[in-house]
């Protein structure tokens, strides 16, 4: 029986990793209908008991949530899963969640499915890889950014009736726009934002990150790990000294360290980077005195 049941559970987080990574190694991200294919493709990887859903748009987006184990609740937590092969996978941001129920959070964690909108001014015929053409890289980001908004005001309209503060965790992509769309006052500003190696793969959207974090009016845990991205390394001296110049009041940068340097689709791989990431999570939070 034990047999079966590791069987089943490995099944479940291979298909969800090679559906988010297949998407992202092709090189574009989906638009509509394959955004709602992904989603299907999580549904039918977990049981029904395990996820509830939101509806972004006409969007049913699948999501795992979990209460707090304290009789008081410190308040909610939104944690964004990310599709790149070396981000935060749905595994990942489970036991993220659970390590912050038994502290008193309720915790919601969404997958994000990236949108892509070809260049309308492309000729059919001459179609090019969205890593080689910024015009694709930056339509996606604009795209993207849409359904974020849209899934961040549905993930906090399904959160309406629990107490407490609010705080978001995204990793890399969605950190920078959620930053980015938080600064812009664009979606409702949480108590708190941790952006887990914020980036965005094009050299101009990238070179904002820093203007992102110093404009928004929320605290900000800024974390990276292992100089894991390239992207992100090279805003990484600069997020702090906007921060500091902009004389933003809570931001606080930390790098963490750790043998291994990509996140992996079973979460039993990262259970020491997660421990690492929940206690700066954690220790955040006290200084915020929460």
């Amino acid at each position: 029986m034990l047999y079966w049941y590791a069987m089943l559970r490995l099944f479940r987080f291979l298909v969800v990793g090679c559906s988010f990574s297949l998407m992202f190694l092709m090189g574009y991200f989906a638009p509509g209908a394959q955004a709602q294919s992904l989603y299907e493709d999580i549904t039918h990887a977990f049981l029904p008991d395990d996820i509830t859903y939101v509806m972004a748009g006409e969007i049913r987006v699948p999501i795992f949530e979990s209460p707090s184990a304290l009789p008081i609740s410190r308040g909610a937590a939104i944690i964004l899963a990310d599709a790149s092969p070396t981000g935060l996978s749905i595994g990942d941001a489970r036991h993220l969640a659970s390590l912050l129920n038994e502290k008193g959070w309720h915790a919601v964690v969404s997958p994000v499915s990236f949108t892509l909108e070809e260049d309308p001014d492309l000729p059919v015929d001459e179609a090019i890889h969205p890593k080689s053409d910024s015009r694709l890289q930056r339509q996606s980001y604009v795209s993207s950014s849409q359904h974020l908004t849209i899934l961040i005001n549905a993930l906090n309209t399904h959160l309406e009736s629990h107490q407490g503060f609010r705080m978001n965790i995204a990793y890399g992509m969605q950190a920078a726009q959620l930053l980015d769309l938080g600064s812009k006052g664009i979606i409702p500003s949480p108590d708190t934002l941790v952006a887990i190696t914020p980036f965005w793969p094009n050299a101009d959207i990238n070179r904002g990150v820093p203007e992102f974090i110093a404009g928004t009016e929320f605290p900000v845990l800024d974390l990276s790990i292992n100089d894991t991205n390239t992207w992100a390394s090279q805003t990484e001296t600069k997020r702090k000294q906007l921060a500091i110049t902009s004389l933003k009041l809570h931001y606080r940068q930390q790098s963490l360290s750790t043998q291994n340097s990509t996140f992996g689709l079973m979460d039993n791989e990262n259970s020491a980077k997660i421990q690492l990431i929940a206690g700066s999570v954690l220790g955040w939070t006290q200084h915020l005195g929460w």
